[in-house]
This record gives C-alpha cells, structure tokens and sequence, in this order.
C-alpha cells in the first residue's frame, strides 16, 4: 500500500489517508541565478499534516490498481493506520520508501520527506540576444527594451547634435554683425576725414618767358 500511496502522490500531489494524515506536494517552479548564470531545476517538497481523512479518489484509484473491492480497500487502508501506529509507539521511527521517515516524541509525530531526495543539479543559463531581436535591459529601477533604448539614445544625440549647430549659427552670426558694423564705422570715418580736408592745387611754374 504505501508503494501505492507515493506512486498516487507523483501525479495527483495530494492524498488523505484517514487514521495516519494527509500528504500534498509543493512545486517549486524552475529559477534563475542571474548573478551566477544558473538555472535552478523544478523542486517538489512533500509536506505531511497529521490530519487526515477519507480520500474517495484514492480509494477508487485503488479499486482499479488492485482490481479489489470498496470494502477491501478500506480494510487494507485500516490496518496500513493500525500498522502506523503501533510502529510508531513500539520504535518511535517509521520509514515509507519514497515517501519519508516519520517519528514520535511527546504524542507528537515529526516527518522527514524523501520524495525525490535526488536533486537535479542546476545547468549554466546564458542568455541569447539575436540582433535586431526585441529585448528587456533595466535601467537603474525601470525595465526598457532595447528599442526604447536605441530611440532614447537617438533623441538625445539628435538634441545634441541641433544644439551645436544653433551654437555655432548664433556664433557665426554674431561674428558676421560684428565685421559689418565695424567695416561701417571705418566707412563713416573715412568718408569724414575726406570731406573735411581741402585739396591745395599748386601753381606749376612757366616754362619760357616772354620778353
């Protein structure tokens, strides 16, 4: 029966038996170690609660494996409990293969579980970027796709790259108001210093004289 008891807790992860507790299965989903580039194989812990109750389910799945009767189930079921029990109170130590050890101390039954005791070690995860592929980085606290980043980038460089080339209009526009402004002050200048002086015309003297 107890063969039975964990080849029923592989699939369906949960079974009661009345007079000994219930039995459920807790998965723990594949993780990743991003520090170590790991990927952590799927757990499944087995946790044992000393209540426990008819399970119709397992009884029918019983009937089936067996090919024995509802009430022939019920009494294999009673003396597995009667079987627990007196074990317990005579050794203190019970061992199910492929479930776990149970013991007792102070009317008080602790469980060890051994269902898939072997773990699976973990395998190296790296992770593949294909080019032009859409993919998540995070920036400090927020999560952007490297699309939103290249676009980002793009902007900025853009906004910089205006930004210089208004400088530099600004700058040759000024140099170019500059040089205007001071040709027209030297123009007005010369203009006024030519006007102001007089041109003195020298008589040439006679080449022959008449007596």
């Amino acid at each position: 029966m107890v063969e039975l008891v964990a080849q029923y807790l592989t699939f369906k992860k949960q079974v009661s038996i009345k007079g000994i507790g219930t039995f459920s299965i807790e998965e723990l989903p594949a993780r990743l170690d991003f520090p170590n580039r790991l990927l952590h194989a799927p757990e499944h812990i087995l946790h044992f609660d000393s209540k426990g109750s008819d399970d119709v389910l397992f009884e029918q799945w019983v009937q089936k494996q067996n090919g024995i009767s509802q009430q022939e189930v019920k009494e294999q079921l009673q003396h597995l409990s009667d079987s627990f029990h007196r074990t317990l109170s005579d050794k203190t130590e019970l061992t199910w293969e492929k479930v776990g050890q149970f013991s007792k101390k102070d009317q008080q039954i602790y469980f060890v579980s051994a269902f898939e005791a072997v773990k699976r070690p973990p395998v190296t995860a790296e992770k593949i970027i294909r080019k032009n592929a859409q993919h998540s980085i995070r920036v400090g606290e927020q999560e952007k796709t490297n699309v939103e980043m290249e676009e980002l980038l793009y902007s900025r460089s853009r906004k910089t790259l205006n930004f210089w080339w208004v400088l530099a209009l600004v700058l040759f526009l000024i140099a170019l108001v500059t040089i205007l402004f001071t040709l027209s002050n030297r123009s007005q200048q010369w203009n006024r210093q030519g006007n102001s002086e007089k041109l003195k015309l020298k008589e040439m003297p006679a080449l022959y004289k008449i007596h």
